[in-house]
């Protein structure tokens, strides 16, 4: 193939369409298969049964579908699907799944330098990770959560869809969405008001939302209490089911709120989002 460099190696077995480009010295696994105008950097490897969609951008030393680090991994035939329009950067490292399945990243994420996605995780579409964030084994990001750099999370942690975590955060728990959190371990500190404008929810479901958190943290009462208020007082909007689904889900336990003045939950005014 013309787009293949030279110096790559490509398994016999591999299927790499021919307007995507494998750069300098990348080696390639016989159970990949590499989409239309996907770009392979110098020396990234990408192994497993790796399934890689179209328009993505690899970049250098990256490492995809390599064995997990799981001592109970026996050479089971798992791999990763990555969707489309996804950009790795440098020296991220996203590994295969552990006994069966694939991890999965969704159409449009950016993963920034030195990101690490271990075995068994799911991240939704338009999932963007800072530098040097690791995500340990079954973790599950919901669509269009953001993170800063250098945030942690703890084996099988869900973070909910179009939440905001800000950098060296870490976390045990699951964090609810439309939130944004930060600290370690990670709090609640109020709402996604930016997130939720560019996804373009309506105002009287961003007012909705605003008002569960009251609820849920604000209002004396422990979670489960603020939960049943939610259902009671509040519109039965998807996003209000979707987060009081998310509560009432968690195994590992939803991450608590910080306790101050500044909190988005108390300052932002209902009529202005």
């Amino acid at each position: 193939m013309k787009n293949v460099h030279s110096t790559a190696i490509v398994a016999d077995g591999a299927q790499i369409v021919e307007s995507a480009e494998i750069g300098p010295y990348a080696v390639i696994g016989p159970n990949v298969r590499i989409g239309a105008g996907t770009q392979v950097g110098a020396h990234a490897v990408i192994d497993g049964h790796t399934t890689i969609g179209q328009g993505c951008r690899i970049y250098a030393g990256a490492a995809i579908g390599l064995e997990p680090q799981d001592l109970g991994y026996a050479g089971e035939p798992t791999g990763v699907i990555i969707g489309d329009g996804c950009t790795i950067r440098e020296y991220v490292t996203i590994h295969r799944a552990t006994k069966e399945g694939f991890t999965t990243i969704g159409d449009e994420c950016f993963l920034m330098n030195y990101v690490h996605i271990a075995h068994d995780c799911q991240l939704g579409r338009g999932v963007v990770l800072a530098n040097s964030t690791m995500m340990a084994g079954h973790v599950r990001i919901g669509d269009f959560t953001v993170m800063s750099g250098m945030c942690i999370f703890h084996q099988h942690v869900r973070v909910g869809r179009m939440c905001m975590i800000s950098g060296l955060t870490g976390t045990r728990n699951d964090l609810p969405p439309f939130s944004t959190c930060d600290g370690r371990p990670a709090m609640v500190r109020g709402i996604n008001v930016i997130g939720l404008r560019r996804q373009k929810v309506a105002p009287p479901v961003r007012s909705a939302i605003k008002e569960s958190y009251r609820l849920l943290y604000r209002s004396g009462l422990n979670l489960s209490q603020g939960v049943a208020l939610v259902e009671e007082q509040i519109e039965p909007y998807p996003e209000i089911k979707e987060l009081v689904d998310f509560i009432k889900t968690s195994k590992r336990g939803v991450a608590g709120v910080v306790k101050s003045e500044d909190s988005v939950v108390d300052e932002v005014p209902l009529d202005v989002l």
